[in-house]
C-alpha cells in the first residue's frame, strides 16, 4: 500500500511539472509574438540637413558606416542618414557628398570610391558646386617657333593652376577639368577596383575651401539613368543647353 501511494504522488509530480514547462512555454511564445522585425530598403530620401539627401538605414548602420543621422525614414523605423568625405577619404556609399573643406593649397585631395555591390556598373559626379581657378584663356604661343608658324603652339584651355581628375581602372577615364563647372555632371565606369577622385591645387590657387561639393551616385547597370557605354555625360531631356567643362 505505501509503495503504491509514493508512486502516485510520483506520478502527480510528474504531471504538475509537465504542466509547469508547457505553461512556462506557452507564455515564453506569446511574449516573444510581442516583438516584430521590421525590413526596410536602404534607398535614397531627404534629411533634415539643407541641400543633403542620404540613406535610409538603422539608427546602429548609420553610426557603423560613418554616416550622420539627419532625419527619419521608413515611418521612423530607420534614420536618413547622410555621408559626407572630405581629402584624404574612402566611400562605398551611395549618395556621399564629396567636399574641398580640408583642401591645402599645393597638394591633392583625393577620395577613393569603391562600387556598393556587384550590382553597380557607373558611378555618378553631380557638381553641386565647383569653381577652381581657370583653364588658361591667353592666346600667346607657348610652344615652338616664338612666331606663328609651323609646329608652334599656345597653351590656350589647358588647365595649370588647379586640375580634377577621375581615375578608371576598368574603362576611359574622363577627361581632366578645371574652372568652373557648377551644374555639370560626369558619369564614370566602375568595377571591381575602385576609383579615385583626384583634385590638386596650385600654391597660386584662388580655390577656397568650398571650391567644391561633388555628389556621388551609384548607378545600378539596370538603371534608367545609366548612361551608354563611352558617355562621360547622359541627357535625356528633349531640350535644355550643352557646355563643355571648363
Amino acid at each position: 500500500m505505501l509503495n503504491f501511494l509514493f508512486w502516485v504522488h510520483a506520478a502527480l509530480a510528474v504531471l504538475q511539472n509537465g504542466t509547469r514547462k508547457d505553461e512556462i512555454l506557452r507564455k515564453g511564445k506569446q511574449s516573444l509574438g510581442v516583438f516584430t522585425v521590421v525590413q526596410f530598403p536602404n534607398i535614397v530620401c531627404t534629411s533634415t540637413t539643407s541641400g543633403r539627401n542620404g540613406t535610409c538605414y538603422t539608427s546602429s548602420e548609420c553610426t557603423a558606416k560613418g554616416g550622420s543621422g539627419s532625419g527619419s525614414c521608413a515611418s521612423s523605423f530607420g534614420v536618413c542618414c547622410v555621408f559626407e568625405k572630405t581629402c584624404g577619404g574612402t566611400t562605398s556609399e551611395n549618395c556621399t557628398y564629396f567636399t574641398s573643406a580640408d583642401r591645402t593649397l599645393g597638394t591633392a585631395c583625393k577620395l577613393t570610391v569603391c562600387k556598393s555591390s556587384s550590382s553597380v556598373c557607373q558611378i555618378r559626379l553631380d557638381f553641386e558646386t565647383f569653381i577652381l581657378s581657370n583653364p588658361v584663356t591667353a592666346t600667346t604661343i607657348t610652344i615652338g617657333p616664338s612666331t606663328a608658324a609651323a609646329g608652334s603652339g599656345n597653351s590656350l584651355g589647358e588647365c595649370q593652376k588647379d586640375t580634377f581628375a577621375v581615375s578608371s581602372p576598368c574603362g576611359k577615364a574622363p577627361p581632366v577639368i578645371c574652372g568652373t563647372n557648377t551644374g555639370e555632371h560626369m558619369y564614370v565606369p566602375v568595377c571591381d577596383q575602385c576609383n579615385e577622385i583626384t583634385s590638386s591645387f596650385g600654391s597660386s590657387s584662388t580655390a577656397t575651401t568650398s571650391a567644391f561639393t561633388i555628389k556621388i551616385s551609384m548607378v545600378e547597370c539596370n538603371s534608367k539613368i545609366k548612361a551608354p557605354e563611352g558617355c562621360t555625360q547622359y541627357f535625356t531631356g528633349t531640350t535644355g543647353t550643352l557646355s563643355t567643362y571648363n
